[in-house]
C-alpha cells in the first residue's frame, strides 16, 4: 500500500438532500487529505441536485446517476465499481464522519495487510452535536476462532474501511438486494481476510432520519430481515468446503438448517435456489437420513 494511499468514500443517494450536505462537510473536514467521494444519485427526485451543483467543479468529487430508480444494493455496488481509491468505506448520505475517521482508518490498514475490513464503533446520532450520544455497543470484536456470519452476540458495522483489491476479488455486492446490503457487503470481505474491529466511535448513526429502513415500517423491517437471510445462506454456499466452514462446521450447519425454513416461508423464496441451499445443507451434514428427511418437512412446510 501506498504511504498516502487514495480512500474513496462511497455515498449512495436516494432523496437524503435534506442531510447529505452535513455527511459532505464530514468528509470536507478530515484530518486526512488524500480522498475522494464516489456518489451514485438512485434517481432522487428531491433538492439532492442543489447539493450536487456545489460541486461540479471539484475534482475530488465523482457524481454518477442510474437512468431508473434501481434499490441500494445496485447503487452500492455501482459505488465500489467506480471507485479509484485503494481503501475504501461507505458514508451513508443522512450520516456523517469523525473528522479523524479517514486518518486512523488508513493507519490501520498500513499496519494490517492482512485484514480485508476494518471497523469502527458509532454514534447514535440525532442530529444535535451538543446532545448526549450514547455509543453503539451492539458494534465489537469477532473472536479469531468464530466468524461474524456465526458469531451472534457482536456485530460488524460502522465506520467501516476496506482494501480494494480483496473486494475485486469477489463477485461483489448483490445489486439484487433491497436490504441487507452491508452485511452481504461483510461477508464477502471475510472470505478474502481478516476483520479488526477498533473501539473507538468514527461515525455519526443518524437514528433520527423517517426515511431510514432501520426505523421504518413493519413491511420495510421484514423486507431487511429476509433479505438478510438471502445474504447469509448465499454466504453459506460460497463458503462451503473452505476454512471458515470447516473450522465451525457444526455451527454453519446449525444455522443454515434453521434459516431454510424461514427462507422457505419469505417472500424472497424461489424453488432453484431452495434446492441449492438444501443441497449445501445436506452436503455439510454428510447427506445423512436426517438431513434429507429435515429439508422434506421444510419443503412441505412443515
Amino acid at each position: 500500500m501506498k504511504q498516502q494511499p487514495l480512500f474513496s468514500v462511497l455515498i449512495a443517494n436516494y432523496n437524503n438532500g435534506r442531510y447529505l450536505q452535513e455527511a459532505i462537510d464530514s468528509v470536507l473536514e478530515q484530518t486526512y487529505s488524500n480522498w475522494e467521494i464516489i456518489l451514485v444519485d438512485d434517481k432522487s427526485t428531491d433538492d439532492s441536485q442543489l447539493i450536487y451543483d456545489k460541486y461540479k467543479d471539484d475534482p475530488r468529487f465523482h457524481i454518477y446517476y442510474n437512468e431508473e430508480n434501481r434499490g441500494c444494493g445496485y447503487t452500492k455496488r455501482r459505488c465500489a465499481e467506480l471507485a479509484h481509491g485503494e481503501l475504501c468505506g461507505f458514508l451513508d448520505p443522512d450520516d456523517a464522519l469523525m473528522p479523524q475517521a479517514l486518518e486512523v482508518m488508513v493507519k490501520a490498514h498500513a499496519e494490517h495487510p492482512e485484514c480485508s475490513l476494518i471497523y469502527s464503533t458509532c454514534y447514535r446520532y440525532s442530529g444535535d452535536r451538543n446532545a448526549e450520544m450514547p455509543i453503539w455497543d451492539f458494534i465489537g470484536e469477532i473472536p479469531k476462532d468464530s466468524d461474524f456470519l456465526i458469531y451472534r452476540k457482536k456485530l460488524v458495522s460502522h465506520f467501516v474501511s476496506f482494501k480494494s483489491a480483496i473486494y475485486n476479488k469477489t463477485d461483489g455486492i448483490d445489486a439484487s438486494l433491497t436490504a441487507a446490503v452491508d452485511r452481504d457487503l461483510y461477508y464477502r470481505l471475510e472470505e478474502g481476510g481478516e476483520l479488526l474491529h477498533i473501539p473507538e466511535p468514527l461515525y455519526y448513526y443518524r437514528v433520527n432520519n423517517e426515511r431510514s429502513i432501520s426505523i421504518g415500517s413493519k413491511e420495510a423491517d421484514k423486507n431487511a430481515y429476509y433479505n438478510c437471510i438471502k445474504s447469509e445462506l448465499n454466504a453459506i454456499c460460497r463458503r462451503m468446503g473452505g476454512t471458515l466452514f470447516e473450522r465451525n462446521k457444526e455451527a454453519y450447519v446449525k444455522y443454515v438448517r434453521e434459516i431454510l425454513r424461514v427462507y422457505y416461508r419469505s417472500d424472497l423464496y424461489e424453488f432453484p435456489k431452495f434446492v441449492k441451499y438444501c443441497y449445501f445443507y445436506m452436503k455439510g451434514n454428510g447427506f445423512s437420513l436426517h438431513s434429507m428427511s429435515h429439508v422434506w418437512k421444510i419443503h412441505n412446510g412443515r
